[in-house]
């Protein structure tokens, strides 16, 4: 896939798209997953990040982590919120570590969140370093 020329159209892109979910490709489902929560379908939105998340997406695990958090489609589930935020997390992704870093100011745990805060750093999120400068 990576050595076909960019698509021409929306259509052809979906096509392409399509094409790579058929292959199991964890981030085209991740892509499309994300491109109908945009758009507000969440029933798709959650098969297709469930899809991608089982084959190590870190986006989709993220997504997945805030649809538990604020119920959409599924039941509100703290579990299986931080279950994916860690997920993804634990993948690279740097808001995921964010969220987590949010979580342990809310439980009074700051060490923890520094540390979270520090590795998104490291990922290169600016805005945790701009939270570790007032912390400090």
């Amino acid at each position: 896939f990576c050595r076909h020329p960019l698509s021409k159209d929306d259509e052809e892109s979906n096509t392409n798209i399509m094409r790579r979910i058929e292959a199991n490709d964890p981030h085209a489902m991740g892509h499309m997953g994300k491109r109908h929560w945009d758009e507000g379908d969440y029933g798709t939105a959650f098969e297709y990040l469930s899809k991608a998340a089982a084959l190590g997406d870190a986006m989709s695990h993220f997504i997945l982590g805030h649809m538990y958090s604020w119920g959409q489609c599924v039941e509100t589930d703290k579990k299986k919120r931080l279950l994916h935020l860690e997920e993804a997390a634990i993948a690279g992704h740097p808001y995921a570590r964010q969220s987590l870093a949010y979580d342990e100011q809310e439980n009074e745990r700051m060490d923890r969140a520094m540390k979270h805060l520090i590795i998104a750093a490291n990922l290169g999120y600016d805005k945790a370093i701009q939270m570790l400068k007032e912390c400090y």
